[in-house]
């Protein structure tokens, strides 16, 4: 019993280590790179960003859940595929999700008079920077955040409250942001997160993670401007995709305690 206490605290330490190095030692390292190349362009921001985003979310969860067997397990049980009906609404909520988010973010940042804006996304050229552009900045994002927000603290919280869970998870992933100007936007995208890992498992909420964050990084580079025309029809579009996506989640949630 002692040993396994050991090797347990031994790995949230380590955890704890990664993310702190993740986060105080991703910036220097980028500004040493860049003092010593002189490379400041898309791909060297992006790419020290996928690094930041393991060190910080990835490798802490990954410790934390191999550390008990049975979170282990449970979490291997949640690597359910995703199906052809799935990905097609993922991609809808994706795309109309992110105006809606943007709507909402924006109208929000109105109402408490809060006048910071987020920085733009640099913008990707040419057929080499966009493929790894979209990788760095939207598949490993949304893998390694679905690992600690999804995959490590909201399966542990709903396993005492199936419901509130997923709604102190949304709530974590939106305070940790730190973009006070778009905080409603994050909690409902967490939220709608949360719900999909709940019917599909990581891969689900994963993919559409990485859908959204590919649409942001689009929209950005393209400087993309939304009417009110295209802000319904999107809204129109992420009811239909969500009613798809979450169908059968009521049902689920009555069927059992929950995760």
């Amino acid at each position: 019993m002692k040993l396994g206490k050991g090797r347990i605290l031994l790995r949230w330490a380590l955890a704890v280590l990664y993310a702190a190095a993740g986060y105080l030692g991703g910036g220097l390292l980028y500004a040493r790179y860049v003092r010593s190349t002189g490379d400041d362009g898309v791909l060297a921001l992006y790419l020290f960003n996928a690094l930041q985003q393991g060190m910080i979310f990835a490798l802490p969860a990954l410790l934390i859940l191999s550390a008990r067997p049975e979170r282990w397990q449970a979490f291997r049980g949640d690597l359910r595929p995703v199906g052809f009906p799935t990905a097609s609404l993922s991609l809808l909520l994706a795309v109309s999700g992110t105006v809606v988010a943007s709507a909402i973010a924006a109208l929000w940042s109105q109402l408490i008079g809060y006048a910071g804006e987020s920085p733009a996304l640099p913008d990707p050229r040419g057929a080499v920077e966009w493929p790894l552009s979209l990788a760095a900045v939207a598949a490993v994002p949304a893998l390694c955040e679905e690992l600690l927000f999804r995959g490590l603290i909201q399966s542990a919280l709903c396993r005492r409250w199936p419901r509130a869970g997923v709604w102190i998870a949304a709530a974590v992933f939106a305070a940790l942001h730190l973009e006070i100007g778009a905080l409603p936007a994050l909690l409902l995208i967490g939220l709608v997160l949360g719900k999909v890992y709940r019917r599909y498992g990581y891969w689900g909420s994963a993919l559409v993670h990485a859908l959204y964050n590919g649409v942001v990084l689009v929209l950005s580079a393209r400087e993309v401007r939304i009417d009110l025309l295209v802000l319904a029809l999107c809204t129109v579009g992420c009811i239909f995709s969500l009613r798809g996506l979450l169908k059968e989640e009521e049902t689920s949630e009555a069927d059992g305690p929950g995760v």
